[in-house]
């Protein structure tokens, strides 16, 4: 009778633990962006060194140092060039599908998914490189955008984003409209 009472009482305790083990299992995960992303991107207009870094659960600050590539040419120069210029950029990032991807099973590591952002980025004539005797001047630009980022394979990823903002040209005193476009292919570290 003893072996009998223990029996039941060992056979009870394991199935406590074990529905215990399958409740904890159900709390649903925190779905968030990646803590801190760091990587390098090569794009139609450029290339760049950055780093993402978490504000919230759905907001990431991506602040990127890189070269941008300007075309000039017609009216104001007698030949076609281009022009390489630094750049530093911050950026925070809203990505407002992420529970949307999770539920459909896609990937969401890596920040895969859709954003919305507001660039701020600054451009300078120190360093720049060109085809020809030109200076590109100091200026700011403030870009709302839309944009689309997917990871593929084990440390790459591609970007899509557009938006229409405003640029102010320091040295000129002047401002301009502008039409933002970027498609990059990157890896992560």
């Amino acid at each position: 009778m003893k072996n009998t009472k223990l029996l039941c009482s060992l056979l009870l305790l394991s199935c406590i633990t074990l529905f215990s083990q399958k409740d904890s299992k159900k709390v649903k995960s925190q779905i968030s962006v990646e803590k801190n992303i760091f990587g390098v991107q090569a794009g139609l207009f450029g290339a760049w060194v950055y780093n993402e870094t978490k504000l919230a659960d759905n907001v990431a600050l991506r602040t990127e140092l890189g070269m941008d590539l300007a075309l000039f040419g017609g009216t104001y120069y007698p030949k076609t060039g281009v022009i390489f210029y630094p750049t530093v950029t911050v950026e925070p990032r809203f990505y407002y599908n992420l529970n949307r991807r999770n539920k459909l099973n896609k990937k969401i590591e890596y920040n895969s998914g859709n954003f919305f952002s507001l660039k701020t980025s600054y451009g300078s004539d120190a360093f720049a490189i060109s085809n020809y005797d030109v200076v590109i001047n100091n200026h700011m630009k403030v870009v709302p955008k839309y944009g689309i980022r997917r990871s593929f394979g084990k440390n790459f990823e591609m970007e899509f984003s557009a938006g229409i903002g405003y640029l102010y040209d320091f040295d000129l005193k002047s401002s301009d409209a502008i039409l933002d476009l970027g498609f990059r292919i990157g890896y992560r570290f």
